[in-house]
C-alpha cells in the first residue's frame, strides 16, 4: 500500500464501525429507517471518492480485514468495498 495519511486509518475504522453497528442494529434500538438511509448515504459519500481515494480507502479497509477481530466484523470488512462503492466496476 502506498504511503497514507495517518489519519486515513482510525477515520476508515470509525466509518466502518459505524456502518457494521447499522447493518447489524437491533430495531428497537435505531430505526431501521434511519439505518438504512445513513449506510445508503456512507455509499454515496464512499462512492463519489475519487478513484484513486476509492482505491486506497478500499486498501485500507482490506487491511483492516487482515488484523485481529472477530469473524463478523472481518467478513463485513472484506466485503466494505464491494458494498460500498469503492470497486470500479472492472475491479468487482
Amino acid at each position: 500500500m502506498t504511503d497514507v495519511d495517518p489519519l486515513v486509518r482510525p477515520l476508515a475504522w470509525l466509518v466502518a464501525e459505524l456502518a457494521l453497528r447499522l447493518d447489524g442494529s437491533d430495531e428497537e434500538l435505531v430505526d431501521e429507517r434511519w439505518a438504512v438511509k445513513a449506510l445508503d448515504r456512507i455509499a454515496f459519500v464512499c462512492g463519489q471518492l475519487p478513484p484513486d481515494q476509492r482505491q486506497r480507502l478500499a486498501e485500507v479497509m482490506a487491511d483492516l480485514a487482515a488484523g485481529p477481530g472477530p469473524d463478523p466484523q472481518r467478513v463485513f470488512l472484506e466485503s466494505f468495498a464491494e458494498d460500498f462503492g469503492l470497486l470500479d466496476e472492472d475491479d468487482e
